[in-house]
């Protein structure tokens, strides 16, 4: 039966348990990270793990969901300081946002080694879904705030923001699109869409 521990005890726990799991994440995937290694690291029973999260899946998606939120204050503080008015402009947020995505080492775990399967496997959802939420939430105001400014085609936002997350999956298909031409495609893909997005009015002037 898994100890029972106080509420001091399991803050401390709980954040142990997600330094220990990022680190294993990032270096081995979560594949190879078992809950064995996990508790022992932390000093606690294995079945003690499952007193704070359901399966290591969940643990991966909670990490997964604190990497995305940094990332998403990140663009939204580069969008705050910088004035975005020409398709150049999208093109780099683009290329930032794929770049951040692809940069942390948890997220290219799960997107280039393959993994993104055994999660959305083992997950209920409603957990992906609200995922899909967040991000609509976080860039739907600014999808909406250069629309307003004429910067960006009055396409629906929604569908925008889908169009963002379908750049960042594209990482799932690195090798049917091919390794040696995979970074020039993106780049190519970031221009067009760059090009598409940028509002009919502002490219006749």
């Amino acid at each position: 039966m898994p100890k029972k521990f106080n509420e001091h005890e399991k803050a401390h726990i709980h954040q142990k348990l997600l330094e220990v799991a990022k680190r294993s994440f990032e270096t081995f995937g979560l594949k190879k990270t078992n809950v064995e290694d996990l508790t022992k690291a932390c000093g606690i029973a294995q079945g003690s793990f499952y007193l704070f999260f359901k399966s290591k899946e969940e643990l991966f998606y909670d990490l997964l969901q604190k990497e995305e939120q940094s990332i998403r204050e990140k663009l939204l503080n580069s969008i705050a300081s910088e004035n975005i008015i020409s398709q150049q402009g999208i093109r780099l947020f683009l290329l930032d946002s794929y770049r951040l995505m692809s940069e942390s080492p948890l997220i290219r775990q799960m997107y280039l080694e393959g993994e993104f399967e055994q999660l959305v496997r083992k997950l209920p959802p409603d957990l992906l879904e609200n995922n899909f939420t967040d991000d609509q939430e976080a860039l739907m105001p600014v999808v909406r705030r250069w629309q307003h400014a004429g910067i960006l085609r009055a396409a629906r936002p929604e569908l925008i923001v889908s169009m963002l997350r379908a750049l960042i999956l594209l990482s799932l298909h690195k090798k049917e699109i091919g390794e040696a031409i995979y970074t020039d495609t993106i780049e190519l893909l970031v221009d067009v869409l760059a090009e598409g997005m940028f509002a009919t009015s502002l490219k006749k002037e």
